[in-house]
Parts: structure tokens; C-alpha cells; sequence
């Protein structure tokens, strides 16, 4: 179960994630907050710098690696077909965004890199799956 901090925490990456604007949290300022990707590239996990326009005030903000349990079959399934559906997958462990990243493939097949940048997990698989083949 997760506190009320833990939640807001999440709600702010989250915004940060997907370029959402954020305020500063600081009470009584609410500036806008100019957010720059500080994740170096090998990172499984992202995190972000906030700095008020207003107040100068820095927020760090960054995911909780966590990577067991890892995801099941059903839940790659279900994040991909919702993909597919053009919906908003997420990581069912605690509901962030999925990103879909196109790997390259010298045999032309399709493959993604499917990835919680709040959590690090990930996962490759082949397009189409093979249960969508028949």
C-alpha cells in the first residue's frame, strides 16, 4: 500500500515522464518548473531535475528500481494489445506509462524493447506475437 507521498512522488514522475507541466510543490510558490532528463543512457530507471522559475527551487525526481516479481506472459500480452488498440499501456506492478522502443533487427521481423522507466523492468519480444499469429 502505498502513502500518500509514495503516490504524489509517482504522479510527479509520471508528469515528468510524459512532458506533462509541473508546479513546484513548495507551499505558496507554484511556479512552473523547467524539468530536464538527467538518465544516462544505460540507465533502466529515469530521473529528472526540476528547477522552479520562481523560487529557484531543485526537485530531484526518479523512479524505485524494483525488478522481481519480473512480468508474466498474460501482462506482456495485455500491455501489447493495448498498445495495439492505441491505448496508454502500464506496468501493472505500479501503473507507469510503458514505453515502446523499435529495436533493430537485421531480419526485417519486428522487435520492441517494452520498458517501466519507474520500476526498470523490460522486456524484447517479437511483432507480432506468436499467440497473435494463426
Amino acid at each position: 500500500m502505498k502513502t500518500d507521498q509514495e503516490r504524489e512522488q509517482h504522479r510527479r514522475f509520471v508528469q515528468a515522464l510524459q512532458h506533462e507541466h509541473l508546479t513546484c510543490a513548495k507551499p505558496g510558490c507554484g511556479g512552473p518548473m523547467d524539468v530536464v532528463d538527467l538518465t544516462t543512457h544505460s540507465a533502466r530507471v529515469k530521473t529528472y531535475e526540476a528547477t522552479c522559475e520562481r523560487c529557484q527551487g531543485v526537485e530531484r525526481i526518479t523512479g524505485k528500481e524494483e525488478h522481481t516479481p519480473s512480468w508474466d506472459v498474460a501482462s506482456i500480452t495485455m500491455m501489447a494489445e493495448m498498445h495495439l488498440l492505441h491505448d496508454q499501456p502500464t506496468c501493472p506492478f505500479d501503473d507507469t506509462p510503458i514505453t515502446f522502443i523499435s529495436m533493430p533487427n537485421p531480419r526485417r521481423k519486428a522487435r520492441y524493447r517494452l520498458c517501466c522507466f519507474y520500476c526498470g523492468r523490460h522486456t524484447d519480444m517479437n511483432w507480432p506475437p506468436p499467440e497473435a499469429k494463426g
